[in-house]
């Protein structure tokens, strides 16, 4: 499967670096960049989450193989933690969606929040001076285009980041590690949208600046500003409720893990061989498909931020080579050179 998706993700990435390279030597149109979003998306869906669906279908029976042979070496009868684990590890899941999509929703409104207040202090500079309004919102697009960069290390603190977690019988506790990776990372990916999202509204409102009703549109903002205050509140205590009953959660499935482990470290080097075999197949799953899917992740990210910073176009290339190159390698294939080639052919 893996073979077969890098090489259908090679074929898609090849036509991005082809029309990006065309793009970057003659410039960039607006349906330059719908192009190029297009390929990335097709990149997220073919390949991506098709990498994803396999990687959770293979875990199950990784864990019940490993179950197995902890079980046959160490004489424990187990499958009742295991039950234990499986129960709890449903439930957490469940509650640690919860707790991040109510994350995504105070995120949002505190956005919301952030962007009126400014809009509503604008509004009271324009109404003693039109001109330093609209020169104040001129460095202030420029202040959060500055911020992307540390927006985007944020996501990255989530990728390539499973190692020190893994204790000895680390496999069963996989897939809440890797859900707590993939929402840190979707809230992290969302502060960041909403930065972009900021920012393209404070180049609207400069492009399209007008002076009328200044004074009506600061007691508009003032009350708007009261009502997304009072459901800030309210949100934040939800998710305060949702946030305690998970880590109550948490707490119940981390001690089944722990049990789980000092049964693992009974096992001497009894049988050691073969489960060591089967964790270093996980291992090995694991950072291979995190490093593909981080690879995918960065190309995307780079191109949701074409329209505010037009070298983010150089840097997915230069990511989608290096998926490329790690795919060449894998599949002793030539897309590499064949790009080259073509590329020197169209000068």
């Amino acid at each position: 499967m893996i073979k077969e998706g890098l090489a259908d993700s090679c074929a898609i990435l090849s036509k991005f670096v082809i029309k990006s390279w065309r793009i970057i030597q003659r410039g960039m149109n607006k349906a330059d960049a719908n192009a190029l979003i297009t390929l990335g998306n097709q990149l997220n869906t073919d390949f991506k989450n098709e990498l994803a669906k396999f990687v959770d279908s293979s875990r199950p029976d990784l864990v019940n193989i490993y179950f197995q042979l902890l079980r046959n070496t160490t004489g424990y009868n187990i499958e009742d933690l295991l039950k234990e684990k499986d129960a709890l590890e449903i439930d957490l899941l469940q509650r640690a969606e919860e707790v991040t999509n109510k994350s995504s929703e105070c995120g949002r409104i505190q956005g919301k929040i952030d962007s009126i207040e400014y809009e509503k202090q604008i509004y009271d500079i324009a109404i003693r001076d039109s001109e330093a309004a609209k020169s104040e919102m001129k460095e202030e697009i420029a202040r959060l285009k500055a911020q992307i960069p540390e927006y985007k290390k944020e996501i990255e603190k989530y990728r390539h980041n499973y190692s020190e977690e893994r204790q000895s019988a680390w496999i069963f506790s996989w897939k809440i590690q890797k859900t707590r990776k993939d929402n840190g990372k979707r809230i992290a990916r969302e502060h960041l949208n909403g930065l972009r999202g900021r920012i393209h509204v404070l180049e609207r409102k400069l492009k399209n600046w007008s002076n009328d009703d200044l004074t009506q549109k600061s007691e508009e903002a003032t009350s708007i500003l009261q009502k997304l205050e009072g459901e800030k509140k309210d949100l934040e205590k939800q998710h305060e409720i949702l946030n305690s009953s998970h880590n109550h959660t948490e707490q119940k499935f981390h001690a089944v893990i722990e049990k789980i482990n000092k049964i693992y470290e009974t096992t001497g080097t009894v049988n050691v061989k073969s489960i060591t075999a089967v964790d270093d197949l996980c291992r090995g799953l694991q950072t291979g498909s995190e490093a593909l899917i981080s690879a995918c992740d960065k190309i995307l990210s780079h191109l949701e931020g074409i329209d505010l910073d037009p070298n983010s176009l150089i840097d997915a290339v230069l990511d989608a080579l290096k998926l490329i190159n790690m795919a060449d390698e894998y599949n002793d294939s030539t897309k590499i050179k064949d790009i080259k080639r073509i590329l020197m052919g169209s000068k």
